[in-house]
């Protein structure tokens, strides 16, 4: 028995000793994944109320986080809502939701960083959290069914599903998805972000979800019983890391591998648990700042390594099912000469590369090295990109052939399909000026639906927002256009690309905002009174967006739009631009004669005309 105890001590120790390696070399990738597993309200939910007091102690006021972030102020205004839909109650639900927008917009807060009154955050944060959508989509609803029985029942159903939807697939997913990142970080110098897609790229990601959810169903039903509740919390403790090495075990036969691991080892694992104690009181007197900057990383990294050591004594041991757990290569770096046998095309892509490299000289080379943009024949753009996305796709490979990426290809279920995909929605790559066009007309749609959904949320009317009377709003398309072309430079740096969008939006806003009230009297925004605003015409909250959305853009968004863009022909393409340019420029002209202004549009408080 003593001699028991010794080796659980010295595994113990062993296991925290690596942990400390591991979070040495990757320190800011595992804090990002477990404060992202904190905002999903996935794990961690013992840290929340100290990063709640933190708050409250600087600013005075109390916040709630609870997993949800838009659930401020601890109102529960949504569930009464949808009591009220349950027991067909509507006019309830309709005056509690309205009570609730009128105390957001009507509270005096001794600070202003987490104002409710105004800005669009406030706004979906208020929707959201006083029940409001509800009864916008009741309405809508109502408006095609007409009936309110039909519509309530609905309005509930969706509710459940789109929240069950998000748990499932998301939140509860999350678990396994955070500790595959944290199994390839304790072998590998560098985990590429794009490889939290794992389970998608293998096509797994609805079967582990289902095995999350089956273990989350089975703890919950042993909860009923005290004993239960405790026993089978370590019984199933290492069913998030099994899917995480074999996404491809059914969920009843991952449980079940998890109990059979774990016999023996729940006092021992308890113990383990125990010994991080002494961290999180630490974390509660600093207010959960160790706790979310090094014991959460650190205790993650260490149950990585229980896991692992869990792992290697079922295989010693002939556990049966041990055999599934068949990820060698996430344990262990491949010899140099499988690798090379493995990623043999890293040669032939060369080569291809060589056969059909594009040299660009002049202006072409310019504007490429420059803006990212391509000028001249769309074929010949083609073939660039191709070129360029193998030769990006072999600095990687040749990362993974020196071992210090884990090497995807060799996973059992692994689909070559996937570098395809990738390839095909990389970043870096230059974009024709068609391709800027439809960009700036995309964003610029989906800008001024944005702008004109939120005056429908609320005050429940529609009204073309913006400047001119098209669907269009060109702050949002110029902005996300002016970020691709201007910052192209920067774009494989994502922290100097974030700081070029803030600057750049900033000027872009503040200019235009300038231009407008002098060209035509009048303003079509103002941020007085917002936090961090600068003479009402550019605020902090509004570069936060713009910085969020164009790194959005810039990295996901764009790069499908192009993908997409590059399958229509260049016949087909090239007149739609031409007319939507002609149309907005025809628009634009209109409007400076006569500006769209009215309600909704114009009518600030803050508005004043220049004399």
């Amino acid at each position: 028995m003593e001699e028991k105890t010794t080796q659980a001590n010295n595994e113990r120790k062993l296991c925290k000793q690596r942990a400390k390696g591991v979070l040495k070399k990757h320190y800011l990738l595992l804090v990002v994944l477990c404060v992202i597993s904190i905002a999903f309200g996935t794990e961690y939910s013992y840290v929340v109320p100290s990063v709640e007091n933190l708050y409250k102690g600087v600013t005075g006021q109390q916040i709630e986080l609870g997993g949800d972030l838009l659930k401020l102020n601890g109102d529960k205004t949504r569930d009464k809502i949808l009591d009220d839909f349950i027991n067909d109650n509507i006019n309830a639900g309709r005056e509690k939701a309205a009570e609730q927008l009128q105390a957001y917009k009507e509270a005096k807060l001794s600070n202003e960083v987490m104002g409710r009154q105004s800005g669009v955050f406030a706004a979906v944060a208020n929707t959201i959290s006083s029940g409001q959508f509800y009864i916008v989509l009741f309405n809508g609803l109502h408006s095609i069914v007409h009936s309110s029985r039909v519509s309530s029942a609905v309005v509930v159903a969706l509710s459940i599903l789109f929240s069950a939807f998000i748990w499932i697939f998301l939140k509860n997913m999350y678990t396994a998805v955070m500790r595959r990142m944290f199994l390839e970080a304790r072998t590998y110098e560098s985990v590429p972000p794009a490889h939290a897609l794992f389970f998608k790229f293998v096509g797994r990601w609805a079967r582990v979800s289902m095995t999350m959810l089956l273990r989350s169903l089975y703890q919950l039903l042993w909860g009923l019983t005290v004993v239960g509740l405790v026993i089978k919390h370590y019984s199933y403790f290492l069913v998030p890391y099994i899917v995480a090495e074999n996404p491809d075990i059914k969920p009843n036969e991952a449980i079940t591998l998890s109990r059979k691991m774990m016999d023996g080892h729940k006092l021992e694992c308890f113990k383990m648990e125990l010994s991080f104690v002494g961290w999180s009181i630490l974390g509660v007197l600093t207010f959960g700042t160790v706790e979310v900057l090094w014991t959460l990383p650190y205790m993650t990294a260490t149950f990585a390594e229980y896991y692992v050591a869990r792992r290697e004594e079922a295989k010693a041991l002939g556990i049966d099912g041990a055999e599934m757990l068949n990820d060698q290569y996430l344990y262990e770096k491949a010899e140099e000469s499988l690798l090379r046998k493995t990623y043999s095309d890293v040669e032939e892509a060369k080569k291809y590369i060589d056969d059909n490299r594009v040299t660009l000289t002049g202006k072409r080379a310019f504007f490429a090295k420059n803006f990212g943009l391509w000028i001249g024949d769309l074929k010949l753009k083609k073939q660039y990109d191709e070129v360029d996305n193998r030769r990006k796709q072999i600095v990687e490979d040749r990362a993974v052939i020196k071992g210090k990426i884990y090497p995807q290809r060799l996973y059992p279920i692994w689909d070559p399909k996937h570098n395809q995909t990738v390839g095909k929605l990389r970043a870096l790559r230059t974009y024709s000026i068609w391709s800027i066009i439809m960009v700036f007309f995309a964003f610029a749609f989906v800008g001024w639906l944005w702008e004109v959904s939120l005056h429908i949320v609320n005050d429940g009317t529609f009204v073309n927002r913006g400047v001119l009377h098209g669907p269009w709003l060109p702050i949002y398309g110029g902005g996300v256009s002016l970020i691709v072309v201007f910052l192209a430079k920067w774009r494989n740096k994502p922290y100097a690309e974030a700081i070029g969008i803030v600057l750049l939006c900033g000027v872009v806003e503040y200019t235009t905002s300038w231009v407008l009230e002098m060209v035509a009297g009048m303003r079509w925004w103002d941020y007085t009174g917002y936090y961090l605003n600068l003479n009402g015409r550019i605020c902090g909250e509004g570069l936060m967006i713009f910085a969020l959305g164009g790194m959005m853009a810039v990295y996901f968004l764009v790069p499908i739009i192009d993908a997409m863009l590059s399958r229509v022909k260049p016949k087909i393409l090239v007149p739609i631009a031409i007319i939507l340019s002609v149309l907005f420029i025809s628009d634009l002209a209109y409007s400076i004669m006569v500006p769209n202004v009215g309600e909704g549009i114009t009518d600030y408080e803050a508005y004043q005309e220049v004399d």
